[in-house]
């Protein structure tokens, strides 16, 4: 047997009178690679825009806004997720506005989705939770919490899922750096 781009193919003798070909067509989802590239991203300071509200979380700094792709095969319905970072200094750099210019984008290598409630998705259908993380220079998500959400039955899942996670780390002229997250989750059918 064959399996090749969704497509079997099997070959069977029926009772040693000759042979048959029997195509079996099965739609099976090809299985997207991980995401390497963004289509766009956006560069801004934080109260000038980028993809999500300010929530304080940036300030005169250097903010990257990217569109993480969450579908897992070509066929899902999955929407994008909004991820906003920034560098994240340390109590003994007192230069915010030193740059951040050349820190590469980061790409989660391991995600996994939450588990939402649909009924409490199509109540507060298109609202965006909210939320923060830092993320070491191993790529790791740490202190994670939610700033906005319209519903407080939508955070366990999304924090459990979160844990899972795991990025490339974020090098800053070849050197890996600690960053601080936004991630905006937009609550749409994922059907």
């Amino acid at each position: 047997m064959e399996v090749s781009h969704g497509v079997t193919i099997q070959a069977r003798t029926y009772g040693g009178a000759g042979g048959g070909i029997t195509v079996n067509v099965q739609r099976t989802p090809v299985r997207l690679p991980p995401q390497t590239a963004y289509g766009m991203t956006i560069s801004s300071t934080a109260d000038s825009g980028g993809g999500l509200p300010d929530l304080g979380v940036f300030a005169h700094e250097k903010v990257y806004t990217v569109f993480l792709d969450m579908r897992s095969t070509s066929s899902d319905y999955t929407p994008s997720w909004t991820l906003q970072f920034a560098r994240l200094r340390s109590a003994t750099e007192k230069d915010a506005s030193a740059s951040s210019e050349g820190l590469t984008p980061l790409f989660p290598l391991a995600k996994e989705m939450p588990r939402l409630n649909s009924e409490l998705i199509r109540t507060y259908l298109r609202d965006v939770i909210v939320v923060f993380a830092a993320m070491d220079t191993e790529g790791k998500l740490q202190r994670v919490s939610i700033l906005q959400t319209p519903d407080n039955r939508l955070n366990t899942p999304i924090l459990a899922a979160l844990v899972h996670w795991n990025f490339q780390p974020a090098p800053l002229n070849g050197q890996a750096v600690p960053l601080k997250l936004l991630i905006g989750i937009p609550l749409l059918p994922y059907e």
